[in-house]
Order: structure tokens, then C-alpha cells, then sequence
């Protein structure tokens, strides 16, 4: 069949075109094996894998050659569509009995036939999701950024109650506490002992001014005169950098969630 192809195409009835077409196609078919067999022995036969560049540029490689590939068919299907091959009368068909029978094989084999129903399944899922379902794709934003709004909301509250209430540097958790800080194992051989009230009293008379400005002025939380509106609440990196390190100076090369949830927004990208 091969040789029919090379030098019989006249006593075949193809014309020149159709010749150059069949030929174009083989060519094409066997710079696309070669790349899968490339790409192939890359992933076998190394240990540790090819770095992620070289397997990046034998992808696209495979891919071109695929896309040429599918441009000839494409072009010359009718021609294809009315072609009937046959073996030359020349061709060794009992040598090669294996490989004439593959030729003319009409139905794919059933590990083919698999991996192209399940290319098309993909492939239609993917059309939907972009095509027929765009509304529905926006409205899924829009719910997610309202459940992001409401739990941002929640967090906030949530960690300022944590650092004001001593929560950061308490020893006991809530349920310890509400069974009994007594009953409490902790493994050391000494007791976890509470501060002194007396002294906690002492110093609170000394500086409760000022305890009162600074928890107002960490918390965000100072009570505003009547018609006058009350700061918004710092934001939640704010407060557990200052549970950590005692100071408002955070780096700037942390991104707070605000903003980061406003450049995902004019971008146009959804928060995952």
C-alpha cells in the first residue's frame, strides 16, 4: 500500500492533488507519532522527571504537530470520504500480514474507541460550562462574594473579641473555665496560678485611664459622641499582627484580604 502511494498513484485514478494530499497526511502522521514517542521516553526513561520546560516545549511541539495534523484531514475530507484503499499488488501481504491487517482496520480498536468517547464527553462538558450556562456561572460569583462578605464580617467580630477579651494570652480555653479551671490536667508540676486581684486592682486604679484610650484606640472601638460616626473596625491581619508582635507595623508586603478582594473583583476574577 505503501508503494501504491509513492509511484502507482496514476494507475490508482487519484489525481495530483489527492496525491499530494495522501502524502502531506503521512508526513504529518509521522511527525505526530515521532513527537508522542519523544515525549513518551521522556517520561519513562527519566528518574527524576525532565524539568517542567522540556516537557512544556514537547507539549507544545505535540500540539502543532497534532493541529497540522488535523488541518490537512480537514481540508481534504471529501477527497478522503470517496477514497478506497487497497494493498499494492506488490506489497509482501503475508510478511507483513500484522500490519496490512491494522491498515484496513474500518472500527477502531476498543481502548480507542474509549479514549475518544471520552475526549467528546469532555469536551461537551466544557462547551456547556462556557457557552449554555454563562448566567448561571454569574449568579455562583455573586453568591460566593456574599458568603465571603458575610464571613468576612463574622471574622472581624470574631478576632476582635479575641484579642480585646484576653483571649490571645489566656491559658484556659472557654470550656476549661465553664468546668472549672480546677479540674483542669495540664501535666506540670506546677499550677497554672491566676494574677493576683489585689494587684490587678492596684494597677487598675493607677491606669485605668489609659487602659480604657489604649483598648479604645487598638479596638477601633471609641465611643463617638452623639451624630458623629465611629471609625470601621480594623481589619483582621491588623489585630492578630498586633496579638503577636504588640505594634500596628505590618509589613508592606502583606496583602490584606480587603484588598485583595478588591483586585479580584475589577479583574473580574472569582475568590476560590
Amino acid at each position: 500500500m505503501a508503494y501504491a502511494a509513492k509511484g502507482q498513484g496514476n494507475a490508482l485514478g487519484l489525481s495530483d492533488d489527492e496525491s499530494k494530499a495522501l502524502e502531506q497526511t503521512r508526513q504529518r502522521l509521522y511527525q505526530l507519532s515521532n513527537s508522542i514517542s519523544s515525549l513518551r521516553q521522556s517520561i519513562v526513561n527519566s528518574n527524576p522527571l525532565p524539568p517542567s520546560s522540556s516537557l512544556l516545549a514537547q507539549y507544545q511541539i505535540l500540539l502543532r504537530n497534532l493541529q497540522s495534523t488535523l488541518d490537512v484531514l480537514t481540508e481534504n475530507s471529501v477527497p478522503f470520504a470517496h477514497m478506497s484503499v487497497h494493498p499494492a499488488v506488490n506489497y509482501p501481504g503475508r510478511t507483513q500480514e500484522n500490519v496490512l491487517l491494522t491498515l484496513l482496520r474500518k472500527k477502531r480498536e476498543p481502548s480507542v474507541e474509549e479514549r475518544i468517547e471520552q475526549g467528546l464527553e469532555t469536551t461537551a462538558g466544557l462547551r456547556a460550562a462556557v457557552e449554555g450556562e454563562g448566567d448561571d456561572m454569574k449568579n455562583g460569583i455573586q453568591r460566593l462574594e456574599e458568603v465571603w462578605e458575610s464571613l468576612r464580617e463574622w471574622t472581624t467580630e470574631r478576632v476582635t473579641s479575641y484579642v480585646r477579651d484576653g483571649e490571645a494570652v489566656d491559658v484556659y480555653t472557654k470550656k476549661e473555665r465553664a468546668a472549672g479551671i480546677e479540674n483542669v490536667r495540664s501535666g506540670l508540676r506546677r499550677a497554672l496560678e491566676e494574677p493576683d486581684e489585689d494587684e490587678d486592682e492596684d494597677e487598675s486604679d493607677e491606669g485605668d485611664d489609659d487602659e480604657d484610650v489604649d483598648l479604645d484606640v487598638i479596638m477601633g472601638e471609641t465611643t463617638a459622641p452623639t451624630g458623629q460616626t465611629t471609625a470601621p473596625p480594623p481589619e483582621p491581619e491588623l489585630l492578630f499582627w498586633f496579638a503577636a508582635r504588640g505594634d500596628y507595623d505590618i509589613p508592606p508586603n502583606v496583602e490584606l484580604e480587603k484588598d485583595a478582594a478588591k483586585r479580584a473583583r475589577l479583574s473580574g476574577v472569582p475568590r476560590m
